[in-house]
């Protein structure tokens, strides 16, 4: 039964969630329900009122408790949307429960697991996951951690995805780079799927930059830059603030604008300012749908710099090439996959400050050049990475696999 009453159920955070993979989800609803009959697994009863709540949405909305207590829709088949942060948490649960396709849109799921094992204060569940993945190493690292001796890359090095992916029919990732990086059982089917373009997009296409930048408050002259999406250490904006620094040496500085809640911990306009920076970088806090698009179409040039890579494909990046705002990312992980002609690149070095102000000058020196590589970008996103491409690539899966 392949028809529109066979039944789906997908489980994912779903808008107003503030997770990009809500929102990657929610665009795949439309085309999915044409051959599904759809049910969407949130984690609370209060996200499945706040989802129904944006709009008709082409599926039942229901909690995990109501999800785990119903045999029909335990029985039909599944798929994950995975990604690592807690938003996920009850994704991550679902998926060792009731296996199916996984959408695993980050490789690393380490920060979860830490999530839900220490950040519940349960080191010995910590532990035992790192042992049950990686054996006597694992355990040596828990244990290790517990008396305080811990550095950020051994999430990347220990990516905990294996407990998912040992149960999984099948696994879908945007990028070869996340491909190569699986850690899965011999024989797990796995298919790259890169990540596809927002139809959100459309609805900015008639709005000039002047016009987003007036509507912004933004200056009308000058170049503009843009750091968009939740603000961690791994977007590098510091990187990007020296760099601004070393080209308000040699004449007036882009506008910066950063786009985004910055994590905790971040110190970025105290940064800023030590820099003397102030008057050139405004921090907007997180930005509603509307006031995203409008910043994309108001930059000159997306600065989409992330080191290190979870395996994550960036939905910013995508939207904002299919969109026609150029942007420079490094020249590793996923965004390198991207063709050279539609996405300006940088080499990754440990500090990349001086490269990225000598080629966001030689970039905006430019402009002609540079809106040519805007509107590639735009043309090749719209002509190959549709929803509806991607919803018939998720179902090819799911018939062949689950």
């Amino acid at each position: 039964m392949t028809g529109p009453t066979a039944p789906l159920v997908v489980v994912a955070p779903l808008p107003p969630s503030p997770s990009g993979i809500a929102a990657y989800a929610a665009e795949l609803l439309p085309d999915l329900a044409q051959r599904r009959a759809l049910t969407v697994v949130v984690a609370t009863e209060a996200d499945a009122a706040a989802a129904t709540a944006q709009g008709a949405l082409p599926a039942r909305v229901v909690s995990e408790r109501t999800w785990r207590a119903d045999p029909v829709l335990q029985a039909a088949p599944h798929l994950h949307h995975l990604g690592n942060s807690l938003d996920h948490a009850h994704v991550y649960r679902a998926a060792l429960h009731r296996p199916g396709l996984v959408a695993l849109h980050d490789v690393v799921l380490h920060h979860l697991v830490e999530a839900l094992t220490l950040g519940r204060g349960s080191p010995h569940a910590y532990a035992a996951a790192l042992g049950a993945e990686y054996g006597a190493a694992g355990r040596r690292l828990a244990r290790l951690r517990q008396l305080g001796l811990f550095a950020p890359m051994q999430r990347f090095l220990m990516p905990l995805h294996g407990a998912v992916l040992d149960r999984a029919r099948g696994v879908v990732v945007h990028s070869r780079f996340a491909a190569g990086r699986l850690r899965g059982p011999s024989g797990l089917p796995v298919r790259v799927l890169p990540h596809h373009l927002s139809p959100a997009v459309a609805a900015f296409d008639g709005i000039t930059r002047a016009e987003a930048r007036t509507r912004l408050g933004l200056p009308a002259d000058g170049p503009v830059l843009l750091a968009l999406g939740h603000v961690t250490p791994a977007k590098q904006v510091g990187t990007a603030l020296r760099a601004l620094a070393l080209l308000a040496r040699s004449g007036p500085a882009p506008l910066l604008v950063i786009g985004g809640q910055v994590e905790d911990g971040l110190h970025l306009a105290a940064e800023a300012a030590s820099l003397g920076l102030a008057e050139r970088v405004r921090f907007t806090g997180w930005l509603a749908e509307e006031a995203f698009f409008l910043h994309l179409r108001a930059a000159d040039l997306l600065l989409a710099l992330r080191f290190p890579v979870a395996g994550e494909s960036s939905g910013t990046l995508a939207r904002a090439l299919g969109m026609g705002t150029p942007a420079l990312a490094y020249d590793f992980g996923p965004a390198a996959e991207y063709p050279d002609a539609m996405l300006a690149k940088l080499a990754f070095v440990a500090d990349a400050s001086a490269p990225l102000a000598a080629r966001v000058r030689a970039l905006l020196a430019d402009p002609a050049a540079l809106s040519a590589q805007g509107m590639a970008a735009r043309d090749w996103m719209r002509a190959h990475f549709s929803p509806a491409a991607s919803a018939a690539a998720y179902l090819e899966c799911l018939e062949a696999w689950c």
